[in-house]
């Protein structure tokens, strides 16, 4: 192995079967390829990925079982990048999305941590649009490039080596708390020339699923954190949270003027999926995260 570090690392974690993922790492390996990129998959399922030999060049960690924070910080700790990138295993990258992001880190020393923006690849149905403004729809261009105070989640970000989430509890960081930090001093940016399309279309049963088991996680990884008094309020403003999410949502996104028919549209949907999620961060100020961490894709 060469002692040279690459110039970006991208780390994919997956708990799903081959072929989950080949769109991803089709639109992802010729770019990483041409860049002298590193593509690292960490799969929790064991199957993510075809057997050897087909895609030599692809860095592989399993961890059956493990959760997809669990396995994003083992391939953080793996990556040998100057910078290290995450994405999602049903997600595209654009064609220019790994130049992109190493020349954005360049321009921008001084930035920590530099998100781009998510178009939504599932447009089936209206339970796929409120699905993906749920977790994507402020991060839906266009945005305004600059130091913002939130990021997207792992679906487009990239931290330059020396900003690497920590994983001291060996059970991986949800990313958006380790940025929060960093927005007060300026180092986070968000540079809209770096684009992904979210692909996630689970019908209207899985995505409830999901968005209880990603309030819960929430909920768990706050707890460690967090004294019985904090826990205490959290639990009591779970009543009004579906409403302030909504209303930061349509806030985000309606200025846009951008897909306002299908955002009105899904509303009903996207006011379920939101009560599904404060429900999961009810039960996890109870009960902790559970295994919800662990049935998330």
């Amino acid at each position: 192995m060469s002692a040279r570090r690459p110039p970006l690392s991208v780390v994919i974690a997956t708990t799903k079967p081959w072929p989950e993922m080949r769109a991803t790492l089709d639109s992802l390996l010729p770019q990483a390829r041409d860049l002298g990129a590193e593509v690292i998959v960490a799969d929790g399922d064991g199957r993510g990925l075809p057997d050897p030999p087909a895609l030599p060049d692809v860095v592989r960690i399993e961890e059956r079982g493990a959760s997809v924070f669990r396995l994003r910080a083992l391939g953080r700790a793996r990556a040998r990048g100057e910078v290290v990138a995450i994405t999602e295993d049903h997600c595209r990258v654009r064609a220019d999305w790994c130049a992109a992001v190493v020349e954005s880190h360049r321009r921008h020393p001084e930035a920590d941590v530099i998100g781009g923006v998510v178009e939504n690849g599932a447009t089936g149905s209206l339970v796929d649009w409120a699905q993906f403004l749920v977790a994507n729809g402020p991060f839906l261009p266009p945005v305004r490039p600059g130091a913002p105070h939130r990021l997207p989640g792992q679906a487009n970000l990239s931290y330059k080596r020396r900003a690497l989430p920590p994983d001291a509890l060996g059970r991986g960081v949800l990313e958006t708390f380790h940025n929060q930090p960093l927005a007060a001093g300026g180092r986070l940016l968000v540079d809209d020339a770096l684009v992904v399309e979210h692909v996630q279309s689970v019908g209207l049963r899985g995505s409830c699923a999901l968005n209880y088991h990603n309030g819960r996680s929430i909920a768990g990884f706050r707890l460690a954190h967090m004294r019985v008094a904090e826990r205490l309020v959290r639990l009591g403003g779970v009543l009004v949270l579906p409403l302030y999410m909504l209303a930061r949502t349509l806030a985000a996104v309606l200025p846009k003027r951008r897909h306002v028919r299908e955002v009105l549209a899904s509303l009903p949907f996207l006011v379920l999926f939101l009560c599904c999620h404060a429900a999961g961060e009810a039960v996890g100020y109870v009960a902790g995260p559970g295994a919800s961490p662990a049935r998330l894709a």
